[in-house]
């Protein structure tokens, strides 16, 4: 697939849509890691059990920032099924294409509005998938960040940024196995050019994909690009969260 892609439509290709996922990515990261943080203290202001704590808070991090960001997140798909080889390309960039979404599902439905609504398609699969992988994420990155730091008899602010890493890229491929289904009806739904819904739900959309395709080829089809791309990814960002978090705490307590 990716020599294909290269073959039909240059380097350039795997690119496309950068922009807007890059848009998208700064203001998603800072509202699921403050967000974090502060839904971390209401859980912990009732008393709640601390592994309870920092899946229920990812798993409300992870929905604030899908549903405060989800228009960049479709636009990014869409502006990337466009092929780069057409001279006139249906969206030129992404505000455009914000734009154009709602425009053209009101010419659709026949009244010319501004259907804002357009720019949420698929939003409930997301949602239905970015709970539990949020709070798989970052449960799982703090339970092993904690059983590694009592295990060595150190403190969870003590652990090497490697070890960081480490936990980051296990918790990313435990939480990525688990609703990657989810992702595939997402990027489905998003992508899909019709005016009607491709499926009436998320659910009746893996039904209709396992029955049709299969789980291998249908549920999991691109699950091991996705490894290539998540685990890194999900490796990075947290552990250099928590490297920075530390240092700005540390900082603040040199200064006091």
């Amino acid at each position: 697939y990716i020599p294909q892609i290269y073959k039909n439509e240059g380097i350039l290709a795997f690119w496309r849509g950068n922009t807007a996922a890059v848009i998208r990515v700064v203001p998603y990261m800072s509202i699921t890691f403050l967000s974090y943080e502060e839904y971390k203290l209401v859980f912990r202001s009732c008393g709640v059990q601390k592994d309870m704590t920092n899946v229920g808070a990812g798993m409300l991090a992870g929905i604030t920032a899908v549903c405060l960001t989800y228009p960049l997140d479709l636009v990014r798909a869409r502006l990337a099924k466009q092929s780069l080889g057409v001279k006139s390309k249906k969206y030129s960039n992404m505000f455009d294409a914000l734009l154009k979404i709602p425009l053209e599902q009101g010419r659709a439905t026949g009244d010319g509005k501004f259907r804002i609504g357009a720019l949420y398609r698929g939003l409930t699969a997301t949602v239905i998938g970015e709970a539990p992988y949020a709070g798989l994420k970052f449960g799982c990155y703090e339970a092993m960040k904690r059983f590694l730091g009592d295990m060595w008899g150190i403190t969870e602010a003590e652990l090497h940024p490697a070890v960081r890493v480490s936990c980051g890229a296990l918790s990313g491929l435990m939480a990525v196995n688990v609703v990657y289904p989810f992702d595939v009806v997402r990027r489905r739904m998003q992508t899909h050019d019709g005016h009607q819904k491709l499926y009436p739900t998320p659910f009746h959309a893996i039904a209709t994909i396992v029955r049709e395709e299969g789980v291998r080829n249908g549920l999991y089809r691109g699950l091991t690009l996705n490894y290539i791309k998540t685990i890194p990814n999900v490796a990075i960002y947290m552990s250099l969260y928590d490297v920075v978090k530390n240092w700005l705490i540390r900082s603040a307590a040199e200064k006091a």
